[in-house]
């Protein structure tokens, strides 16, 4: 009776040992899983020059579905890529919307609107692609896996939406992507909207494509989706005159 006793807690001591066994593996398992995930999920290059070179930027999408009139504003999963001097094209990187961990394990959370500040080497980047959170699914420039878009025009050799020619740092002005869809009638429309301060205009460094042409966005509307007193803000003394490239008044 004893002996039975004692050979059946040696063998619950051992399943325990087991199962903690299991479960110690399971979570290293998961772990190394997210660290892939994380390591290739489009994370920010590290700069390679003692010296890199700061940028401000804060991309807001508000998607609006006009068959319930619902809005979502949240930032945009914005992803870059830098244009080399020889043509050749840089890894993709993300900026905005989602953080690393979120898109690793494929939720739909983005974070609320807020300026983000990177660090890069110097040099063209563009704007490859963009993602945004509405209330029922997220909308995309294109069709499939953020790998498989492209944002650069081969034909015409130039950006489909928007080019960065970074040589100093920068702050750039607040861009809303807003999207306007009714489900019923299969449409949808797309526009770029720039949000300019008092005084302030759309940097030199910058290039827009074909596809999205800027438009100046009303204070009211950049006021609701950065905050009060978004139009009176001081005006980086980065941010300078553009002549072509700048928004309709």
């Amino acid at each position: 009776m004893h002996k039975g006793l004692q050979q059946a807690r040696e063998s619950s001591q051992i399943l325990c040992h087991k199962k903690q066994a299991c479960q110690m593996f399971s979570l290293i398992f998961v772990a190394v899983l997210v660290a892939f995930g994380l390591g290739a999920c489009a994370t920010l290059p590290k700069p390679t020059t003692s010296s890199p070179i700061s940028v401000t930027i804060n991309f807001a999408g508000v998607f609006t579905d006009l068959a319930d009139e619902s809005t979502t504003t949240k930032s945009a999963l914005t992803y870059w890529r830098k244009r080399n001097d020889d043509g050749s094209l840089g890894d993709r990187f993300a900026i905005g919307g989602a953080n690393a961990f979120n898109r690793a394990i494929n939720t739909t959370r983005f974070r609320k609107v807020r300026d983000e500040v990177v660090t890069l080497d110097s040099g063209e980047y563009f704007l490859d692609s963009f993602e945004l959170e509405s209330s029922k699914s997220i909308a995309i420039s294109q069709d499939g896996d953020y790998t498989k878009r492209d944002g650069w025009d081969h034909t015409k050799n130039s950006p489909k939406y928007l080019l960065l020619s970074l040589q100093k740092p920068i702050t750039l002005p607040k861009f809303i992507i807003e999207v306007l869809e009714h489900r019923e009638q299969g449409s949808k429309r797309v526009r770029l909207l720039v949000c300019l301060a008092d005084g302030e205009k759309i940097p030199e460094a910058l290039r827009f494509g074909t596809y999205m042409q800027p438009q100046r966005a009303p204070k009211a509307m950049c006021e609701e989706v950065f905050g009060k007193g978004f139009g009176t803000r001081q005006v980086p003394s980065s941010v300078e005159s553009s002549g072509a490239n700048s928004a309709e008044k």
